[in-house]
């Protein structure tokens, strides 16, 4: 994982062709203004999601993984708690459909808690599981997120 400043991701460009591809997407703008929806940046290779919703309480949140793609996540509006932990010893809940599988939340969940909130970027790599949209404090709230899908 690698959690820096909007401002500060073009340094990471040198780790893949496919990576810089979706960060010189990002220096270039307008993504904030996009609708909901699945936009195309490079084919399949890089894609990006964005969406609108309301964070979550912990129960209706569950951990992910991606084995093809890294995610970059970034937040548009709002605030939301992203917890990342290793996959290992996580309980599949909903076996790998492409590129995502889902798993139970552990008791105790050892867990390290990131803030993502607008000019905060989080990359995701297969390592990370990961389960976004946590509401802060319990108190939920509107968020506007963008996910950059960058293939491996």
């Amino acid at each position: 994982m690698i959690a820096t400043s909007l401002e500060k991701l073009s340094k990471y460009k040198v780790l893949g062709s496919n990576l810089a591809t979706a960060i010189a997407w990002l220096e270039k703008g307008g993504w904030d203004t996009l609708a909901d929806g699945r936009y195309e940046v490079d084919g399949t290779a890089v894609y990006a999601l964005v969406s609108h919703y309301n964070t979550k309480t912990p129960e209706a949140a569950r951990y992910e993984t991606h084995k093809d793609y890294i995610d970059i996540q970034l937040l548009v509006s709002g605030r939301e708690i992203l917890q990342v932990r290793k996959p290992e010893g996580l309980v599949t809940s909903v076996p790998y459909k492409p590129d995502i599988e889902f798993y139970a939340t552990p008791e105790p969940n050892d867990c390290h808690a990131m803030l993502l909130e607008p000019g905060v970027a989080l990359v995701l790599y297969p390592e990370d599981a990961h389960r976004p949209g946590l509401a802060i404090a319990g108190s939920s709230e509107p968020v506007h997120k963008l996910v950059l899908k960058v293939a491996l």
